[in-house]
């Protein structure tokens, strides 16, 4: 029920953002984004796995950013935010090397996959100060949406799970919220900064020779952007 709620809301919004409005500025923003995943997972669980003795981490990324938004009024509007899906480096973790084969406890920090990521989110923003104010601190909330692309093994991590691996993780919904400042240059075009996070989970399932290993992991991304944006 709540997928299907979200869903809802997201094609609302999509339905309002697509509305043509003689009364309506759109913005269009294009810019920078460095994505720190801020990652916490659980140790990984399965067949001939010692308990509480691996995980790992995902590491940050660069990508280009671009949205779109529509003005409602003076102090509100709503974004749609999206990018060039991102490629993360995934890096074993070793938590207890006693209970690992000394080959595998050495591997601890090494590249194991790579995780692409596609990760839409809409907000509803309020901007502070008045329209004809050139400089406007915003803030907004929505929900976001993480799919991820199923996750490229490396030769690391097919030696240490003991064959051909194969990789998925689950998608996310979560909410979304953001903080920044919007820079007026002049009737069309702008500049702004923001901070933006998330509530993302997805459990990690490998595959090696039918023998699969599951490990839980939540991000709190801390995505910084600077884009310029043009107003029609």
């Amino acid at each position: 029920m709540k997928k299907q709620i979200l869903s809802l809301s997201l094609i609302a919004a999509g339905t309002l953002l697509a509305t043509t409005s003689a009364m309506a500025q759109y913005t269009i923003q294009v810019g920078g984004a460095n994505v720190d995943p801020n990652s916490s997972a659980s140790t990984a669980v399965g067949p001939l796995t010692p308990l509480g003795a691996i995980s790992l981490s995902v590491k940050p990324q660069s990508t280009i950013f671009f949205s779109v938004a529509r003005e409602l009024n003076d102090k509100w509007d709503l974004q749609l935010s999206l990018g060039l899906p991102p490629a993360h480096d995934v890096a074993l973790k070793v938590t207890n090397a006693a209970a690992l084969p000394a080959s595998v406890a050495a591997q601890d920090g090494v590249i194991i996959s790579k995780v692409t990521q596609i990760a839409p989110a809409l907000f509803a923003n309020y901007k502070f100060g008045e329209a004809g104010n050139a400089l406007r601190p915003f803030v907004g909330l929505g929900v976001n949406y993480t799919k991820f692309d199923p996750a490229e093994t490396t030769p690391a991590n097919d030696a240490i799970n003991g064959g051909p691996t194969r990789i998925k993780l689950s998608d996310s919904w979560g909410l979304a919220w953001q903080a920044g400042v919007n820079y007026q240059l002049d009737k069309k075009w702008s500049i702004s900064g923001t901070y933006t996070t998330a509530d993302v989970k997805t459990t990690v399932t490998t595959n090696t020779l039918g023998i699969e290993r599951k490990i839980d992991v939540t991000f709190h991304p801390a995505v910084l952007i600077l884009a310029v944006g043009y107003s029609f």
